[in-house]
């Protein structure tokens, strides 16, 4: 198997992926909010009802010590002074997450292939990866894994390690039968001399991320100024936070839609499928 070198420009590679969602948008910005949420929000929950804080974990390591280990007393005070004391954590919304989020993940790779490939692409095909539930589990185990065990080295080697393992699912949606060791292996040949171009596409969409955030300053100072403080900047800041929520969530999920369909050009791109110069909107 031999790989192509992607050179097409982030800015080309992030105009096949605004052609290919004109039209599905909402389609697509309402599969990620599934994928999110499906990932997310029962995490969530059972971090609510079975999960401690930091301070509750702390304490008990506190407790059992005796009260005099050096660990726990350094423990305890410091999730005193977190500001993520107060969050619940627990076992079981992490083995959640392990067990659904290759189905998922794979769910989403072949959406975004469909929809890339302009063939009928429905939010529902999110789920569609619990086909292959234990050849996705196994492979976000095994790429897992591998990252991690590059990460033990130092950050970076982390960082490649994602990137070189970043095809393996697009690679399994496109070919179900594959052995999970094999997309992994696939993925390695075709990020051959491309992993810095991904990390380049990907950080090119750092400017959504900072749109999201001058706006939301924006608005809120334009409130300020307009009303000052006081009860009326104290009704309309609680209703401006409620809506900047909604504006917010819609911001991300959308730039989420937006750079995991630009992921796909790139696949599709390392895959020879297409090339950017020549490609028009509607060619599959």
């Amino acid at each position: 198997m031999y790989n192509i070198i992607v050179t097409e420009p982030s800015a080309n590679i992030r105009t096949l992926a605004r052609q290919a969602l004109a039209g599905k948008w909402q389609t697509a910005i309402i599969a990620v909010l599934i994928y999110d949420i499906c990932i997310t929000l029962p995490a969530l929950i059972l971090d609510q009802l079975f999960g401690k804080t930091m301070q509750e974990l702390a304490h008990d390591l506190y407790l059992s010590s005796g009260n005099y280990g050096i660990f726990s007393d350094a423990a305890y005070s410091a999730s005193v002074g977190m500001g993520v004391a107060a969050e619940k954590f627990s076992a079981m919304s992490g083995i959640y997450m392990f067990l659904v989020t290759g189905a998922f993940t794979l769910g989403i790779s072949l959406f975004f292939l469909n929809l890339f490939r302009r063939k009928a692409a429905e939010p529902d095909q999110v789920f569609s990866g619990f086909e292959q539930f234990f050849k996705a589990l196994g492979l976000c185990f095994m790429t897992g894994l591998f990252i991690f065990l590059w990460s033990l080295l130092f950050v970076i080697p982390g960082i490649i390690a994602a990137l070189r393992y970043s095809q393996a699912f697009y690679i399994l949606a496109d070919n179900p039968q594959k052995p999970i060791m094999e997309c992994i292996r696939e993925s390695k040949i075709l990020m051959k001399g491309n992993k810095g171009k991904l990390f380049c596409l990907m950080l090119s969409f750092i400017g959504w991320a900072l749109l999201t955030a001058l706006v939301i300053s924006i608005i809120t100072n334009m409130v300020f100024r307009i009303v000052g403080y006081g009860i009326v900047y104290t009704i309309i800041s609680w209703v401006l936070d409620l809506g900047m929520c909604g504006v917010t969530a819609y911001l991300i999920t959308a730039e989420t839609a937006y750079l995991i369909t630009a992921e796909t050009a790139f696949y599709e791109i390392l895959k020879g499928n297409l090339r950017a110069q020549t490609y028009t909107p509607g060619q599959y």
